[in-house]
């Protein structure tokens, strides 16, 4: 990794670069990269908005974590529970010009490290099952495939591949 690269759990004093961070991760990759089925400019600002924001961090149910490069967000990870031992890995996500820097892999670390802090036993993930990059990422951090399924996204279905590893 990146020696000036800084792994930390998001707080209310970093919503506004994670806004910044939201909106030029789209104006890199755009709708079509990998990742981003269905998503449009209205679906990209909503997510940036402060308030969507908030209610992504710090709180028990979810968690954002951050890659710091000086005082910009270059990427983050989020963790959603959805059950008692289960937490998912709901996106892990770089900057197109950071990829191969080393990012993603502390910040699958950092929620890992959390949920297992959280008396969690197994994550799961799902990615777009034709996002080879991100199935080959998850596999090599100890994810193994379980499934199929459709999600719907801005009704546009999109076939994802569903993976997990016990914690």
């Amino acid at each position: 990794m990146d020696p000036h690269i800084e792994i930390r759990e998001a707080s209310e004093a970093d919503v506004p670069a994670i806004s910044s961070f939201f909106l030029e991760m789209w104006r890199q990759s755009g709708p079509e990269a990998p990742g981003f089925a269905g998503a449009t400019e209205e679906v990209i600002a909503e997510i940036a908005a402060p308030e969507a924001i908030r209610a992504r961090i710090g709180g028990p149910s979810r968690r954002m974590f951050l890659a710091y490069l000086a005082d910009s967000v270059v990427g983050f990870a989020a963790t959603r529970t959805v059950g008692d031992q289960s937490i998912e890995l709901a996106g892990v996500v770089v900057l197109d010009a950071m990829i191969g820097r080393g990012i993603g892999t502390p910040l699958v670390a950092a929620a890992v490290e959390s949920a297992r802090g959280h008396g969690f036993s197994l994550m799961t993930v799902s990615t777009e099952t034709e996002n080879e990059r991100a199935l080959r990422f998850y596999r090599a951090r100890g994810f193994e495939v379980t499934g199929k399924s459709i999600t719907t996204v801005e009704d546009t279905e999109v076939p994802v591949t569903d993976l997990e590893r016990p914690l």
